[in-house]
């Protein structure tokens, strides 16, 4: 099975309504940051939703065999839409 872009494959899904730095409310129509990994075998997964004051938008040090990303986003309704790559970090062969 081939592996999605994270952009795509992170298009639509569901995330909380609070950014996980401030716990300020992210509402329907506002913009987001978010970090997630893909292992082999576990598809990609959302480790953390910020609010665009909070965000980081670069991978500092990678993580062994994780594909990483950091995404932005608009929040509509729970869901991420729109989502683009802003920075990834893919594991290292």
């Amino acid at each position: 099975m081939t592996k999605l872009p994270p952009a795509k494959a992170l298009n639509g899904e569901k995330t909380g309504t609070t950014c996980d730095s401030c716990n300020k409310g992210i509402r329907t129509g506002d913009k987001a940051v978010a970090y997630a990994t893909h292992y082999d075998g576990d598809g990609w997964i959302i480790r953390r939703v910020s609010c665009t004051d909070c965000g980081q938008t670069s991978i500092g040090l990678p993580t062994d065999g994780a594909d990483e990303v950091v995404i932005e986003a608009v929040v509509w309704r729970n869901r991420l839409v729109g989502v683009t790559t802003v920075d990834r970090s893919r594991p290292e062969e």
